[in-house]
């Protein structure tokens, strides 16, 4: 049997903001290893629940878009492997995220402008691509991630 209480107050409480920082990344091309170097981010959901609130509170993070592609100086636009996302778990290891695999519980465990938040660790990285087929083919590359975060109950 299970039982929940939801008073009124608790009722209110939501996520406020979420911010990746920096939110726009530039990748260079690494000639030595054939791929664009790793990418690193910070990412910050503040909520509205007080800091000296006693009971934990979590939250679902959803990759809901993860996707790249290039453009050759032909003009041709050649679809590229998405970056392999991880970010870090509640216990601060990185682990994988994906749009199948989704991170669930987890904690708010910082404060931020006295509410409770979490901040997280992004690490992104890029698939080969070999040298011969980059240098003078490849005019440039382009992706987009999106996140998706909600309160879980």
């Amino acid at each position: 049997m299970m039982q929940a209480d939801v008073t009124p107050i608790a009722a209110g409480f939501k996520i406020e903001s979420v911010v990746a920082s920096p939110n726009n990344i530039t990748v260079h091309y690494d000639e030595s290893e054939e791929r664009f170097n790793d990418a690193h981010s910070t990412l910050i959901v503040d909520t509205n629940i007080p800091a000296e609130r006693s009971e934990n509170f979590y939250y679902d993070l959803s990759l809901t878009k993860n996707e790249a592609s290039c453009v050759l100086y032909s003009g041709e636009t050649v679809p590229y492997d998405a970056p392999t996302l991880k970010i870090t778990d509640n216990e601060g290891v990185f682990v994988g995220i994906s749009t199948e695999s989704p991170m669930l519980w987890q904690k708010f465990d910082s404060v931020v402008s006295e509410t409770k938040a979490s901040i997280k660790d992004i690490n992104m990285s890029f698939s080969k691509i070999p040298f011969s087929e980059f240098n003078y083919n490849y005019k440039n590359c382009i992706g987009e991630v999106t996140l998706m975060v909600g309160l879980s109950i």
